[in-house]
C-alpha cells in the first residue's frame, strides 16, 4: 500500500520499514494541479491533500499538525476515511527532552497504524539498513546543489520524497541513478524525469549575470514549478531552495548506524533535531540555517512563498529584512501560476540589477 505524507519530518524510511511504501505529495501524479474553487483563506495546498485522500481511496495520508490548514483538512476526511487517514503530532518547540519524546511516542503511534494497514512490525536492522540508505541518497542530493539548474533540482528533491530515488543529471549527477523505492503504476507516479544539465546555450540556463536568489517558504508542487522558470526567465537563479521539500528538508548524512538496537532512537532524534521550519517555537534554527547559505552563495534577494491563509510564513517578511538585511518579495502562491503576476517577479528583480 501507498502511504502519502504531508510533511518531510515524517520520516519516509520509518514508513517502508513497516513494508508500506512512502509517498511524499509534491511530485504525486495529478497533485494540486487542478484549479479549486476555495473560501477566502483557504490553502490551496491542505485543500489538494484532501482532494487526494478523498480520490485515492486505496491509500493511506498522513496529515501533519505542524499546519492549521491541514489539521483542519483532516477533520474534514476524519470521518469518512478514518482508517486511512492519520494526524502526525509534530512538536512545535524543539529544545527540551519532552519534545523528543512526544516525536519518539508519535512515531510509535504512527508504527501501529501502519501495522493497521497491513504493514508489519520492523526489525531494528531493517531500520538501521533504511536509515543508512536514505542517508545516502539525501547527501547525494545535498553534494548537487553547487552545480545542478533550479528546475531540476526541485524535480530531484520532489522525486526522492515521492519514490525514495535520486534522479540527477547524469553529466554531472552520482554515477548510476541511486533508487530505494519500487516503480509502481502510472495512476500515481508522474512521468519518469528527463532532465539534463543545462548546457552552454541552452535556453534555460541563466545568463552568466543573472541576479542570485533564494526561494523560501512552503510547499513547492510540481504544478507550481513554473515559477523556478519565471524567475530565471525574469534575470534571476535560484542558488538556494528553501521550501519545504526543497534543500531544507535534506538533513545532513547521520551517522553510520553502530548498534542496531538502537536505530528507532536515532531515527527520531535525528529528524528532531534536524527539522528546520517556520512553525518551530523559538524559529531561530531556521534562521541559522538560512543565514551561513545566504551569506555563502552571495544571495541579494529573498522570494518569500506562502499560500493564502498560511500567517506563519507570511509574517516572516519583515523579520527576514531585518535579520539578513536583503529585500524581500512576498509572493502568494495562488497568485504565481504560470503567466500570472510575473509582473512583481520582474520588478523585483530589476530592482536588484
Amino acid at each position: 500500500m501507498e502511504v502519502f505524507y504531508t510533511s518531510p519530518w515524517v520520516p519516509p524510511e520509518w514508513i517502508k520499514a513497516h513494508g508500506l511504501e512512502p509517498r511524499g505529495v509534491w511530485l504525486a501524479r495529478d497533485f494540486a494541479c487542478e484549479p479549486l474553487p476555495l473560501a477566502a483563506g483557504v490553502c490551496a495546498f491542505a485543500n489538494a491533500v484532501v482532494r487526494l485522500a478523498e480520490r485515492q481511496a486505496g491509500s493511506a495520508v498522513i496529515f501533519t499538525s505542524h499546519c492549521d490548514q491541514l489539521r483542519r483538512g483532516f477533520d474534514t476526511v476524519a470521518g469518512a476515511a478514518a482508517p486511512r487517514v492519520f494526524l502526525f503530532n509534530l512538536p512545535v518547540t524543539w529544545q527540551t527532552p519532552v519534545a523528543e519524546r512526544i516525536f519518539a511516542d508519535e512515531l510509535r503511534r504512527l508504527g501501529r497504524f501502519l501495522v493497521g494497514l497491513g504493514g508489519h512490525a520492523p526489525a531494528p536492522g531493517d531500520v538501521a539498513e533504511l536509515m543508512t540508505e536514505y542517508s545516502q541518497a539525501r547527501q547525494c542530493l545535498l553534494d548537487a546543489v553547487a552545480w545542478c539548474p533550479a528546475r531540476e533540482y526541485a524535480e530531484a528533491v520532489a522525486r526522492f520524497h515521492l519514490d525514495g530515488s535520486v534522479n540527477l543529471p547524469p553529466e554531472r549527477g552520482c554515477p548510476q541513478p541511486q533508487r530505494y523505492g519500487q516503480q509502481h503504476g502510472d495512476d500515481i507516479l508522474p512521468r519518469a524525469a528527463t532532465s539534463v544539465a543545462a548546457a552552454p546555450g541552452d535556453s534555460r540556463a541563466p545568463g552568466p549575470n543573472a541576479i542570485p536568489l533564494a526561494l523560501v517558504g512552503g510547499p513547492l508542487p510540481e504544478s507550481q514549478m513554473p515559477l523556478l522558470d519565471a524567475i530565471e526567465k525574469g534575470g534571476g537563479r535560484v542558488v538556494l531552495n528553501a521550501t519545504e521539500a526543497g534543500e531544507r528538508s535534506l538533513w545532513p548524512a547521520s551517522l553510520l548506524v553502530q548498534l542496531q538496537d538502537n536505530a528507532f532512537d536515532l531515527l527520531a532524534r535525528g529528524y528532531l533535531a534536524n527539522c528546520v521550519d517556520v512553525f518551530q517555537r523559538p524559529n531561530t534554527r531556521l534562521y541559522d540555517w538560512l543565514r551561513g547559505r545566504l551569506a555563502a552563495r552571495q544571495v541579494r534577494g529573498i522570494v518569500l512563498w506562502h499560500y493564502v491563509g498560511c500567517d506563519l510564513w507570511r509574517a516572516e517578511a519583515q523579520p527576514m529584512r531585518e535579520a539578513f538585511g536583503l529585500p524581500v518579495l512576498l509572493l502568494d502562491a495562488d497568485e504565481t501560476a504560470p503567466n500570472r503576476n510575473t509582473g512583481r517577479l520582474e520588478a523585483f528583480l530589476e530592482s536588484l540589477r
